[in-house]
């Protein structure tokens, strides 16, 4: 498997695995970057045993390339929010026998009734006494599979949910106490704060965490930067997102020079101010397609997928363009000219997020926690903005 100091880790869009099972093809490709006629190699990909777990020779199923680190999300989240059941002994071993990293079966704060999300200093949508017995299930849960575990191979992380300083604490305690896996996943929302991130990011720090963090569902334009920056101090720091599928779902194209922006293609969603006459890309699916109308083309899977595609090319591209200029080419000057240009009015919240992060490491956690989070003290936080790097 490969070395990565932080790494995208695109998630697999929920039926795709058809078109890759049947072996349909445009161009003698196929719509993955997981197999051997794929259009381009990613090293990684997420799936989930909430939808997949039926198959069980699942990586022979999708014909997945000896090499891919598949990561697999017990379904947690899924069975959280959409109802079900799923068994502790059977996620386990659905995990061992077909992924290299896996996450503990947790069962995050919310319900099939209420899954609405949460920000810090809102109001939240259960109650302290649910978080406590949801982190106490988590518990067992990992129990159970430092029980169970039948192989060293599998890498594990455990789960920690909140939405504060407190309730991440509250989780730790509670869920994470005498459990010993090989790393840490996040689930904490809103996943496009990058403020937020940050902070959960360096409260596990604080607790001794260095390597293996995975950051669930996030890599909004804001977040993937400080990601990458925040891998100074902890190895192997990884995200994962299914945001490059809004191509199948609505035909969006993002701008390889700017990921901020996008355009639609097709008949439904069809950007109709200043569209996209020209396809300057680099990538091999546009270098292969060549001109925009055939993802305009109406009824026909095929664009969407391609689409789908181009935008997880680009999130790889400007994911390793960070990694090479902070770790490589040690230039931070131009890393963060490179958040300016592909975030455009929001790179203030990400270079915020990055100040924090810089703070906590001069400061401590809980001073630069103070500095940044103390509510109802503006001179701290207008402070805090006046630093901006």
């Amino acid at each position: 498997m490969m070395n990565f100091r932080s790494a995208y880790i695109p998630a697999l869009l929920t039926g795709i695995e058809s078109p890759i099972k049947q072996v349909k093809l445009y161009n003698n490709h196929d719509a993955s970057w997981f197999t051997d006629l794929a259009y381009f190699y990613h090293p990684h990909m997420l799936v989930s045993y909430y939808y997949s777990g039926k198959i069980f020779e699942y990586r022979k199923m999708l014909r997945i390339l000896d090499d891919i680190e598949l990561w697999a999300d017990s379904g947690g989240y899924s069975l959280a929010t959409q109802g079900g059941e799923i068994d502790v002994r059977k996620v386990l071993k659905w995990q061992e026998h077909n992924a290299n990293v896996a996450f503990s079966l947790d069962l995050p704060p919310s319900s099939t009734e209420n899954t609405t999300r949460i920000s810090p200093g809102k109001h939240s949508y259960h109650t302290l006494e649910k978080f406590e017995r949801n982190a106490e299930i988590s518990r067992q849960n990992n129990l159970d599979f430092m029980t169970l575990r039948t192989s060293d191979k599998l890498k594990i992380y455990n789960v920690i949910h909140g939405y504060s300083n407190e309730t991440i604490d509250l989780w730790w305690d509670y869920a994470t106490k005498d459990v010993q896996f090989e790393g840490y996943a996040t689930g904490l929302k809103p996943s496009s704060d990058a403020l937020l991130q940050a902070m959960c990011i360096m409260k596990l720090y604080d607790k001794g965490v260095r390597k293996n963090l995975h950051l669930l569902g996030v890599a909004g334009i804001t977040v993937i930067p400080l990601i990458v920056w925040c891998s100074q101090y902890i190895d192997r720091i990884s995200f994962d997102s299914t945001s490059y599928g809004y191509g199948s779902r609505t035909r969006a194209y993002v701008y390889p020079d700017r990921i901020r922006d996008y355009t639609h293609f097709g008949k439904k969603y069809l950007t109709k101010k200043n569209p996209m006459k020209k396809l300057y890309c680099e990538c091999p699916i546009c270098q292969d397609v060549k001109t925009v109308d055939y993802f305009c083309e109406s009824n026909v899977t095929w664009p969407g997928l391609l689409i789908s595609l181009h935008n997880l090319w680009c999130f790889q591209n400007y994911t390793n363009l960070l990694n090479q200029t902070l770790h490589a080419e040690k230039n931070k000057e131009k890393f963060i000219a490179l958040i300016k240009t592909h975030t455009g009015d929001w790179a203030d919240k990400t270079l915020y997020a990055i100040n924090f992060v810089e703070d906590c490491m001069k400061y401590g956690y809980d001073k630069a926690y103070s500095m940044y989070f103390q509510e109802h003290d503006s001179s701290k936080q207008k402070f805090a903005r006046q630093k901006l790097i």
